[in-house]
């Protein structure tokens, strides 16, 4: 199948009426994290950046089409909003379906006027943040149910310990006054550097064996971080290197 196959495949797959179609499957952000899913990341890496941007505007297009507002969304502003979208957030087709289904049932209010890239971003905010919420809830429930350093790490466990930090980790500028957006990016950057500390060089060094660029379950994000605790492991300590020795006359 040739790429231009592949892409055509894909829009009619995760197009938004198919995905509306099996929406039933998703009620809440517990099914959004939970459903095997492709990411925006995954399109990316297989069509680029142009193709993804043009996916989301997918899904603004049949938004804008279908809702009855007095003024409806330019072309141009619903690929500015695309943009911003691909820019800003980190999303899989699961989001996207929840998120666009949570509008049209004026889950975060009714529109009546008009649609705008301001509504949609504020609306995909609230969204986000709850979804980092749960995420984060869901990371401490693990970590109260699990230790690898009592437990055989297996490339299974590993992604399941990691899983979705890649995701969760987004530079996103809607932080305003100390919210809760500024709250869940200050747990997810800092809270998984210290989880990482509590395991053993060993369990460490075979997540990296077992996860990395190869691998299906490879996340830039943990790797790296592994890869930067396991460096900082390696350094000598000050009582390992020569002294300077001073000359006195």
């Amino acid at each position: 199948m040739t790429l231009e196959q592949r892409q055509q495949r894909d829009l009619v797959l995760y197009s938004p009426s198919n995905c509306a179609k099996h929406s039933h499957k998703i009620k809440t952000i517990k099914d959004v994290l939970s459903l095997p899913s492709k990411t925006l990341g995954d399109f990316k890496g297989e069509y680029g950046k142009e193709w993804v941007i043009g996916y989301i505007s997918m899904w603004l297009i049949e938004l804008n089409d279908n809702s009855n507002v007095k003024t409806k969304m330019t072309d141009a502003q619903m690929e500015f909003t695309a943009t911003r979208i691909y820019e800003s957030y980190s999303l899989k087709v699961t989001d996207l379906t929840l998120f666009f289904r949570n509008i049209k049932e004026g889950v975060y209010g009714q529109f009546y006027e008009n649609l705008s890239q301001e509504k949609i971003m504020e609306w995909l905010s609230q969204y986000f943040d709850l979804r980092c919420e749960y995420g984060q809830m869901q990371s401490q429930s693990m970590d109260d149910d699990f230790s690898l350093t009592k437990d055989a790490i297996s490339p299974e466990v590993a992604k399941e310990m990691f899983k979705g930090v890649g995701e969760e980790k987004v530079e996103y500028n809607h932080e305003k006054n100390g919210g809760l957006g500024s709250r869940i990016k200050k747990v997810i950057t800092i809270d998984l550097p210290t989880k990482i500390k509590e395991y053993t060089t060993d369990e460490l060094k075979e997540y990296l064996i077992n996860n990395d660029v190869d691998s299906k379950n490879y996340d830039e994000f943990v790797y790296k971080l592994i890869e930067k605790e396991l460096d900082e492991r390696n350094k000598p300590k000050p009582s390992e290197t020569p002294l300077n020795k001073k000359k006195y006359k």
